[in-house]
């Protein structure tokens, strides 16, 4: 009788463990599974936030409320172009190119992060140290209705660089 009464509880306790288990499996499960589903959402909406200006050539051409033209003084055309690819930037300052990653966050809010410049040396580095400038302190974006120019800004300010689409052929 009492082995009999052993085995019982010995039973009874195996088959609480197996329940707890069970349940902490399917519990951690459903935890999971809606943690992925809220990822997914906003990575949808980062995605669809980013279509209007990722994958685009932007080139600069106002910085500071200043006019930019290219010039015999700058090696190349100031542009930036936002890739979807690990989130990374790549352009031109105007003479040195341009790379690192950015972020962008609901309410067009964005920012740049690990930029860095290849180092050679040109006679006119105005537009590039500004640029470089505008990168550490910018924390939102604006797009034109018409989708063809991008401004950069910080808080309420005016714009600090504005870009204008350029679709290559």
């Amino acid at each position: 009788m009492r082995n009999i009464s052993q085995s019982l509880i010995l039973k009874s306790y195996k088959m609480k463990s197996f329940i707890k288990f069970t349940s902490i499996a399917v519990f951690s499960f459903i935890v999971i599974t809606c943690g992925n589903k809220t990822l997914t959402k906003k990575d949808s909406a980062t995605a669809e936030a980013n279509a209007g200006i990722t994958e685009k050539y932007w080139k600069l051409i106002e910085i500071n409320g200043k006019p930019v033209a290219m010039d015999e003084t700058m090696g190349s055309e100031a542009f930036i172009i936002l890739k979807n690819e690990d989130q990374r930037v790549n352009g031109s300052g105007g003479c040195n190119t341009i790379f690192g990653t950015y972020e962008i966050n609901e309410g067009n809010r964005i920012k740049f992060s690990q930029m860095a410049t290849s180092m050679k040396a040109c006679l006119n580095m105005d537009v590039e140290v500004a640029l470089k400038k505008v990168f550490d302190v910018v924390d939102n974006y604006t797009v034109s209705e018409d989708g063809k120019y991008l401004s950069l800004n910080r808080a309420r300010m005016a714009p600090l660089a504005r870009f204008e689409v350029v679709y290559l052929k």
